[in-house]
């Protein structure tokens, strides 16, 4: 078995501007004045210590055999911290790690752009309806039920490409009881993402946005048009499939069906090595989900 890349989803906060009924980036206990980035020097000995175990021979790469580490800075919504975000952003570069952010796009403003978009190898925006009382039932909009809205995300992804070249343009969209009829061809179109990832909304602490899985394929296949950038991800291709620190650095997994998380000591108070003794991780699971497309005719 043989990937290219590993990535690590780095959960830098909770706090977020939006409140989506199905987010799963919620810690029991978690209090944010323990979040690690108040203090830039636990920032520096987290990503230190990441790349330092990750870009070396470890069991994982030894499984894997990837050839680069990408940090993947998510929340919450880690774009809410600023200055603290693009730091750890430089800081993860310098060290030889790839970069990359999910957002919900909705603070992105031209300035932020500017300043992170050429250091980021790939940007990733949560983007689940073109319409906007859905996105207030999901739970996509602010206090003042503002919205990333499909003009907004147009622009965004525009600015990042005039900004770097290279980077790729990734889009999330999570299936629900919501959006599983809405048809977004007509956006994705536009924009081209080099990636997008349909997920189906995951039960970590509650079911009430559940789809079935009949559903979550009926909204696949609708879009079966844009096959080539399409990478589907089910319930059964989450478990176990990632590598996530939480805000106060401690690897996490999801447990079960509305079953919470497990996690690890923080990686500041133990090594890398017995963190990872307190979750489990699936390499075979997480290289599945690194392939390039889907097969409709599977659907």
């Amino acid at each position: 078995m043989s990937i290219q890349e590993l990535v690590i989803n780095f959960h830098m906060t909770e706090t977020c501007n939006f409140r989506c009924e199905y987010c799963y980036a919620t810690w029991d206990g978690n209090n944010s004045q323990q979040e690690l980035h108040h203090s830039y020097s636990n920032i520096k000995e987290l990503v230190t210590k990441t790349a330092n175990y990750f870009l070396n021979d470890n069991p994982i790469k030894q499984k894997l055999g990837y050839k680069s580490v990408r940090l993947n800075f998510a929340g919450g919504e880690p774009v809410m911290l600023g200055s603290r975000f693009i730091k750890a952003v430089l800081l993860a570069k310098s060290l030889g790690l790839n970069t990359s952010l999910i957002t919900n796009g909705h603070l992105l403003t031209n300035t932020m752009l500017s300043k992170v978009s050429p250091h980021l190898d790939m940007l990733g925006i949560s983007f689940d309806t073109a319409d906007h009382l859905l996105a207030d039932s999901i739970g996509r909009v602010d206090r003042k039920k503002d919205w990333l809205s499909p003009q907004r995300l147009e622009e965004i992804v525009f600015h990042y490409r005039q900004s770097n070249p290279c980077g790729i343009v990734k889009i999330n969209t999570v299936v629900n009881k919501y959006n599983w009829e809405e048809t977004l061809t007509a956006t994705i179109t536009k924009i081209m993402p080099d990636k997008w990832k349909i997920l189906r909304v995951l039960p970590v602490y509650s079911d009430s946005l559940c789809v079935t899985q009949q559903q979550y394929k009926h909204y696949i296949t609708k879009h079966q048009s844009l096959s080539n950038i399409i990478v589907a991800e089910d319930n059964d291709d989450m478990w176990q499939s990632y590598l996530m620190l939480n805000p106060e650095g401690k690897f996490y997994q999801n447990s079960g069906p509305c079953e919470g998380i497990k996690q690890s000591p923080s990686i500041l108070d133990v090594s890398i090595t017995d963190a990872l003794t307190h979750i489990e991780f699936n390499p075979d699971t997480f290289a599945k989900r690194y392939k390039s497309n889907i097969d409709f005719q599977e659907i």
